[in-house]
């Protein structure tokens, strides 16, 4: 599969010579390691098969590359153009990745008889991510059952004081759980307010805003 080989993708002249057609087929691999056969970006979890003639070999290439305006894109028979056809992608993929983790959820909770999976599969469901807390729990869980899920796929809930406190108030075993699914960004918020994990805690310098009052409900 060219998506995930060591060969040599599509030269740009060669993606722009002739028109290509979205087949309407996409794969979540659960898992960051498929390859745009265009641009040759790695790390990919969902990629785009795409095709130029009907005879030809199909290939997938990644979100950025179906961006570009090269490859066709139709919903119910009708060309799409411009920010229709970029709005119907992007919700196409977050359709396919809630169906992936709501998968891993369901495969999740068949194997364990922790009362608190089904709460997180609905707000998961309502909110398509996870809060702090039942982020960590699920992760938890995920790493005892020996299911082969990334954990990566599941979007945590940090942008607001709300929730960075709620991560803030988990044990450091459930800190620790978190950690590796973050951004950079978010780690590096997260160490500015104090509220990391011990290992990864950095003294705080003078003049460091000190934690917020503690809100009484989260959103």
């Amino acid at each position: 599969m060219d998506h995930l080989s060591g060969r040599q993708g599509h030269s740009p002249h060669e993606v722009d010579a002739g028109q290509w057609v979205f087949t309407g087929d996409m794969q979540d691999r659960g898992r960051f390691d498929a390859r745009c056969a265009w641009c040759r970006k790695a790390d990919l979890r969902i990629t785009f098969e795409v095709r130029q003639a009907v005879a030809d070999p199909t290939c997938h290439v990644c979100q950025v590359c179906m961006g570009r305006g090269t490859v066709q894109v139709e919903q119910n028979g009708r060309l799409l153009e411009g920010a229709e056809r970029n709005s119907h992608v992007s919700e196409l993929v977050m359709r396919l990745m809630h169906r992936t983790c709501r998968d891993v959820l369901r495969d999740l909770m068949a194997r364990s008889d922790d009362p608190a999976l089904p709460e997180i599969a609905v707000y998961f469901d309502r909110n398509l991510q996870l809060s702090p807390g039942h982020a960590a729990t699920l992760l938890l869980a995920l790493a005892k059952s020996g299911l082969d899920a990334d954990p990566a796929i599941f979007a945590v809930q940090l942008r607001s004081t709300a929730h960075r406190l709620e991560f803030a108030d988990l044990s450091e075993r459930e800190k620790l759980a978190l950690w590796p699914v973050l951004s950079p960004a978010i780690r590096n918020r997260l160490i500015w307010l104090g509220f990391a994990p011990q290992r990864y805690a950095t003294p705080r310098q003078p003049g460091a805003r000190l934690r917020p009052a503690r809100l009484p409900a989260f959103s």
